[in-house]
């Protein structure tokens, strides 16, 4: 003998089907941790350069880190250098990647012709994930 529901059985089994996947598609939501704010970003003292920028001579740019306290956490800056032909060059100090902060006192020296008015842009990313512009100049 089989086992025969009536036709409004298997309406009520279908209902039942999707209401317990609704409810537990809702509870993997519900259980979830909150969202946390995003971490701050880091900021310099009053007076203090996080990054200093020298151009010595037509065919030469510094970039410096001395380093602070407020940003011992900075694994890389990125700079982007425009020179007044539009030619752009960007390169790395440190790495995202990194787990370890870019040491006091790194610099990098970029060469090209740097006769007319340049931009430069550097860019800091922390270990938090946290990233801030710290230099937006034109030399």
């Amino acid at each position: 003998m089989t086992n025969q529901l009536p036709a409004h059985g298997k309406g009520i089994q279908i209902f039942c089907f999707f209401a317990m996947v609704f409810l537990l598609i809702l509870s993997c939501g519900c259980t979830q941790s909150p969202a946390g704010s995003p971490p701050a970003p880091a900021t310099q003292a009053a007076g203090t350069s996080v990054v200093t920028v020298t151009q010595p001579d037509s065919s030469h740019i510094q970039i410096t880190y001395p380093g602070s306290v407020e940003t011992d956490k900075l694994i890389e800056l990125e700079v982007t250098i425009t020179d007044s032909n539009g030619k752009a060059v960007t390169q790395s100090m440190g790495s995202r990647l990194a787990t370890t902060p870019i040491p006091y006192g790194s610099s990098r020296t970029f060469t090209g012709s740097f006769e007319g008015t340049d931009t430069v842009f550097v860019t800091g990313y922390f270990l938090d994930g946290s990233h801030k512009l710290f230099v937006d100049s034109t030399l």
